[in-house]
């Protein structure tokens, strides 16, 4: 354990931004784990266990205040995630998915690390949500939905739907033992368990019902997540599963001499830049953490290093996975505030960093904690930048920290903010929940009368050098902010095409390094 913290340390004495507040204890961090918000559309708002205050009750959602969720969102443990008329999906570092339909609470009590294994546990309040699993040797991963305990024992996908009487839950793959009464219930592929939460050892063994809208939608979009995530596994080999599909999805990869293969988002021109499109938010002991507005914007800005190329532009060289960043960015102080640039891969202590002379994003503290736009320090006043040293000695900095901790606090506690007409509200009150049904197998019906499918991802067949890399404003999936500089580049690209949401993209056709079909 204490190996894996090693790296975040050492680079907290450079003073670049990586983990830890000051009052952060070293036993919080290093079990610590982050998931990812991978996709959201509608609706989505999350509760951070940093603005819990003391008087939650155990087992109760936090009374922590509620923010807008959106793709990149860390989600760490003591946090909730809550859906209107909208959905979600977390990715885990394993590669393991979450997928959570409209009118549904996931609570992540934890999200731990012992002696190397990782420890999930969830809770869904209400609603319904999909998992996808797939635990290491050593690691477990629990579920409680109502009166159940579900534990997943290795690969599986299953479903579980909560009224506010009863649950039921139903493997689509794999097995799954659940623990509702005397003794664990196995449960197998097409099976569904349905229990009532008053007497959960009165359960009812049946065969699945027909998969609806909601299953439907689940299987393309774990199929297309599996296919991209297969694509970039062909030019990095990083160890997590978190990311790596919206690498094919949103960019293409070349090789840089030095670097080996390298990656760039499409639109990635001059007059764009890393670290400028998004917001600073607080997460506990990890200080001020990025999340980017850009939906492929997970591995490029929490672990490796950035180049610009003079032929490419700026590009992401992966690497440094052995330890989770809140920001791979060195902080700096300006004539207008503070500033940060992107860590390059060959940065070392002692150094000025490489990018710097590249050019330096600023905001101000009120700025960072309101999480206003961003802009970029005039070349003129680049000779009056300074290293900050460790971010949290520097008062602009650490005055950021507690802005948004304060912002966060005083958000009204309780229930989220969404338009829901009272769904949300029923999580606190589950007399208020939809009864469930009577007859085998049942199903939540908002769940089942969703409609939508994910397009296919389709794997790149071939774009040559110097040719511009495929529009994604027309598939519906990712471009460039409006009135942005940013435009095309040559990029030897990995895939294409959208549903139309942030954080999500499938199908559609692009180009391939080499056009091999993907593969180097």
């Amino acid at each position: 354990m204490g190996r894996r913290t090693v790296p975040l340390i050492a680079l907290l004495s450079i003073g670049v931004l990586t983990s830890n507040l000051p009052v952060a204890r070293a036993s919080e961090v290093s079990h610590a784990r982050i998931v990812r918000l991978s996709y959201a559309q509608g609706a989505v708002e999350f509760s951070g266990a940093d603005s819990a205050d003391d008087s939650s009750v155990p087992g109760q959602p936090a009374t922590a205040g509620w923010q807008k969720a959106i793709v990149n969102t860390p989600v760490r443990e003591g946090m909730s995630l809550a859906t209107g008329e909208g959905r979600a999906e977390v990715e885990f570092e394993s590669g393991a998915l979450a997928w959570i339909s409209s009118n549904t609470v996931l609570e992540f009590p934890q999200l731990a690390l012992a002696d190397g294994a990782k420890l999930t546990q969830l809770v869904v309040r209400q609603g319904t949500a999909s998992f996808e699993v797939k635990s290491g040797k050593h690691d477990s991963f629990f579920v409680r939905a109502g009166g159940a305990q579900i534990l997943v024992p290795g690969s599986a996908r299953f479903r579980v739907d909560v009224f506010g009487d009863g649950t039921s839950i139903t493997v689509l793959r794999g097995a799954v033992e659940v623990d509702a009464g005397e003794k664990p219930q196995r449960v197998d592929s097409k099976s569904t368990l349905t229990l009532h939460n008053v007497s959960p050892d009165n359960f009812a063994l049946s065969a699945s019902p027909a998969k609806d809208g909601w299953d439907r939608w689940v299987a393309d979009r774990g199929r297309a997540v599996d296919n991209a995530r297969y694509d970039s596994s062909a030019y990095m080999d990083s160890g997590v599963g978190y990311g790596m599909a919206d690498l094919s999805f949103y960019g293409g990869w070349l090789t840089l001499p030095g670097y080996g293969y390298v990656w760039q988002p499409w639109g990635a021109g001059s007059g764009w830049f890393p670290f400028f499109s998004g917001y600073w938010n607080n997460f506990g002991p990890f200080g001020p953490t990025w999340i980017s507005y850009e939906p492929w914007g997970w591995l490029p800005y929490h672990y490796g290093g950035w180049i610009l190329s003079p032929f490419y532009g700026w590009v992401w060289a992966p690497g440094g996975f052995g330890a989770w960043s809140p920001a791979t960015v060195a902080w700096l102080q300006t004539p207008v505030g503070i500033g940060w640039v992107p860590l390059a891969p060959k940065d070392a202590p002692g150094r000025a960093p490489a990018n710097l002379a590249h050019g330096v994003v600023t905001n101000t503290a009120t700025g960072m904690a309101a999480q206003l736009p961003n802009s970029m320090l005039a070349a003129s006043s680049l000779s009056s930048v300074r290293v900050a040293g460790a971010w949290q000695n520097d008062p602009e900095l650490a005055r950021v920290s507690k802005q948004a901790l304060a912002a966060v606090r005083a958000s009204p506690p309780g229930s989220p903010r969404l338009a829901m007409a009272g769904a949300i509200a029923s999580a606190w009150h589950p007399e208020a929940a939809e009864r469930m049904p009577a007859g085998p197998a049942p199903r939540l019906a908002r769940a089942a009368s969703f409609q939508g499918t994910i397009p296919r991802y389709r794997p790149p067949t071939g774009i040559s050098a110097g040719q511009s890399s495929p529009s994604r404003s027309g598939s519906g999936g990712w471009s460039p902010p409006a009135g942005s500089a940013m435009g095309s580049s040559s990029v030897r690209s990995a895939g294409s095409g959208g549903d139309g949401s942030h954080g999500s993209a499938a199908g559609g056709s692009g180009g391939a390094h080499g056009g091999g079909g993907g593969k180097p």
